[in-house]
C-alpha cells in the first residue's frame, strides 16, 4: 500500500528534520560543554537543546496548526487531531560519552495512532523510516524483523537502569528492570541493554535484535518505533500483552513469533521483586 501524497508530505518532512538535527549532534559532539543534570541520574546536553529547537522551529514553520510534543520543550496543544513527537537525541548518555548508539526520532500520530516517522542515527548514517500501512524501510530499503522462533536463540535487550524523576521512582523501576532481566536470561541466548530506545527498537524492525521491552518510556522514547516494528511485520503491546497505545506505560517490541514466549517469560502481572542493595 503506498502512502498518500499527504503523509508523504509529513513523511518527507520527518526526515529532512532527523537528517538536519542528527548533522547538527554529530559535528557538536566534539565540541559540547558539560552536560547539565535535568534529574539526578539524568542528563541534558548543550546539542539537545540545539536540535529540539531546531526541529520544533522547522515543524511549526511548515505545519503551524499541529500539535507538537518534544523531549526538551514539552508540548504544544493546539487542539489538532495531528501531533508530532520529538526524540532530540535518544540515549544522551551514550551521546555525550561518545558511545555510537544514539539517534534522532520524529514521527506524527493522528488521533493517537501513529501515522509515519523517522529514525535516524547519524554515526552509521542509517535512516529508518514508516508509514502506517506502507512498511519499514533502511535507506530507501524494505526491512523486516528476524526470523528467529526458538526463544533459546533469541537475542533481546531492555531499558536502562536508573531511569526515573525521584529515588523511589528510581529503585521501583531498577526492581522491575531486574526482575524482567533476571526472568529472561536464562531461556534466550543472551540479554543486552544498549542504552537507547530509538537504536533497540529500530534494531528489532530490522532483524538485528529479536524483542526488546521497557518497564518505563515516555511518548517520544517509542512513538516512531513502535510503528517500524509493525511495518517490518513484528510486534509490539504492553508488557501484559494488551495493544500498545501511546498512553502505555510499558512495552515488548518482538518479531511476533516470539511475542508470547517473552510475555511469559517476563510474566510481569506476578511481578514481585525485592528492591536490590543499593538501587
Amino acid at each position: 500500500m503506498s502512502p498518500s501524497p499527504d503523509t508523504s508530505v509529513f513523511l518527507q518532512a520527518a526526515i529532512d528534520a532527523v537528517r538536519a538535527a542528527g548533522a547538527v549532534a554529530l559535528s557538536r559532539q566534539k565540541t559540547l560543554g558539560p552536560s547539565r543534570f535535568k534529574g539526578a541520574k539524568d542528563v541534558v546536553t548543550e546539542a539537545d537543546i540545539e536540535c529540539d529547537r531546531l526541529i520544533r522551529d522547522r515543524l511549526l514553520k511548515d505545519f503551524p496548526d499541529f500539535d507538537l510534543l518534544t523531549e526538551e520543550e514539552g508540548a504544544l496543544s493546539q487542539g489538532s487531531d495531528y501531533c508530532w513527537i520529538v526524540d532530540p537525541i535518544d540515549g544522551t548518555i551514550n551521546y555525550a560519552h561518545g558511545i555510537p548508539l544514539w539517534g534522532v526520532s520524529v514521527g506524527l500520530s493522528h488521533k493517537g495512532s501513529m501515522l509515519c516517522g523517522a529514525v535516524y542515527l547519524p554515526v552509521y548514517d542509517e535512516l529508518y523510516t514508516a508509514v502506517a500501512g506502507g512498511g519499514a524501510f533502511l535507506n530507501g530499503e524494505p526491512i523486516r524483523v528476524g526470523p528467529c522462533a526458538d526463544l533459546a536463540e533469541a537475542i533481546v535487550s531492555h531499558g536502562d537502569f536508573n531511569v526515573g524523576a525521584d529515588d523511589a521512582e528510581r529503585r521501583e523501576l531498577n526492581a522491575e528492570n531486574f526482575w524482567g532481566r533476571m526472568r529472561t536470561v536464562a531461556g534466550v541466548q543472551r540479554v543486552k541493554c544498549l542504552g537507547s530506545a530509538v537504536v533497540e527498537g529500530a534494531y528489532v524492525a530490522m532483524g538485528r535484535l529479536d524483542g526488546y521491552w521497557m518497564g518505563y518510556f515516555k511518548p517520544w522514547d517509542v512513538a516512531v518505533t513502535t510503528l517500524l516494528v509493525t511495518e517490518a511485520g513484528g510486534r509490539v503491546t504492553d508488557l501484559q500483552g494488551r495493544p500498545w497505545t501511546l498512553e502505555a506505560r510499558t512495552a515488548l517490541f518482538s518479531n511476533g513469533a516470539l511475542h508470547e514466549a517473552l510475555l511469559e517469560a517476563l510474566d510481569w502481572d506476578s511481578k514481585r521483586v525485592p528492591h536490590p542493595p543499593g538501587t
